[in-house]
């Protein structure tokens, strides 16, 4: 979980907060239709926003990260709609259902590549469509009646400052920081640090980018241990798993995670990455086991 989608997040709670905050302040001040189109507008963006959130927080858990999208959208659309009628509960309820499942598929159907670009537009979107909420709700309330009751929901200002101060710092927490250190650690090999770990007689390293491993064949011998080590040198996040055994070793982008692996069946493996489209996309290699 980086920290940019954190901050993401962070920003879809606050503006549901502060939307539902205002329906529940001047819910008596509402029509009944611009409470509707508040709660489906709010639940179809978070649903859409923390779907694709979700989905990228669980790769590979396309079911799961459904369930939980839909329900996030599915709880705010009706939280949203509670203080107008019933008729705003189901229509937020829905849209917030529809919402989580289309995000998730969204974040499921495009290449791994493009999933930081569709988080930033995705949170861009729903930013927008919140604030444009807010405005139509402050546009159903007489100004000196907003002005006189709440200095903090009478104005779009204090909203957009949120959002523009919100997302700028989920933007800068996704610019790489240096990995470089001082003196002697700034020129250590960040590969021989996990190679110092234990003494064995064999170490693997696989470099995985999109979408492909610097090594398509290995060979291992039959029930002795050896490191394998995975170093991921591209944007995304990837993983190794030889088919049919336990082995799963997994990396985020810029990230470097080994594993003692000891394959006691002779044989020839598949290994793949596991995340959804890399292995179709060439992420595989053939493990040869050979007998002692």
């Amino acid at each position: 979980m980086d920290y940019m989608s954190v901050w993401y997040a962070l920003t879809l709670g606050v503006l549901c907060i502060w939307t539902i905050g205002f329906i529940v302040f001047f819910r008596k001040r509402l029509s009944c239709m611009a409470g509707m189109m508040a709660a489906m507008a709010l639940g179809m963006m978070v649903g859409l926003g923390f779907g694709v959130l979700v989905a990228s927080w669980m790769p590979g858990q396309l079911f799961q990260s459904t369930v939980l999208g839909m329900l996030i959208g599915g709880l705010i659309g009706a939280f949203a709609g509670l203080p107008i009628s019933i008729m705003a509960v189901l229509d937020g309820l829905l849209s917030g259902i529809m919402g989580g499942m289309m995000g998730t598929m969204l974040i499921s159907m495009i290449p791994s590549s493009y999933s930081i670009p569709t988080l930033k537009i995705v949170a861009l979107l729903c930013c927008g469509v919140i604030f444009l909420v807010l405005l139509m709700l402050q546009g159903e309330i007489k100004p000196d009646y907003l002005k006189t009751h709440s200095w903090l929901f009478s104005k779009p200002a204090p909203m957009f400052a949120v959002i523009v101060v919100l997302l700028t710092v989920s933007n800068l927490s996704s610019v790489p920081q240096s990995t470089m250190g001082v003196g002697e650690h700034a020129h250590q090999d960040p590969i021989a640090q996990h190679l110092q770990t234990p003494d064995l007689n064999q170490k693997i390293v696989i470099v995985a980018k999109e979408f492909t491993f610097s090594l398509q064949n290995l060979s291992v011998i039959a029930g002795e241990p050896f490191q394998l080590i995975l170093q991921n040198t591209g944007e995304v996040e990837h993983d190794f798993e030889i088919v049919g055994t336990n082995v799963h070793i997994h990396a985020g982008p810029d990230k470097i995670a080994s594993q003692i692996v000891t394959l006691n069946k002779p044989g020839t493996y598949q290994a793949i990455c596991t995340l959804p489209g890399h292995q179709e996309a060439g992420m595989v290699a053939v493990v040869h086991v050979n007998p002692r």
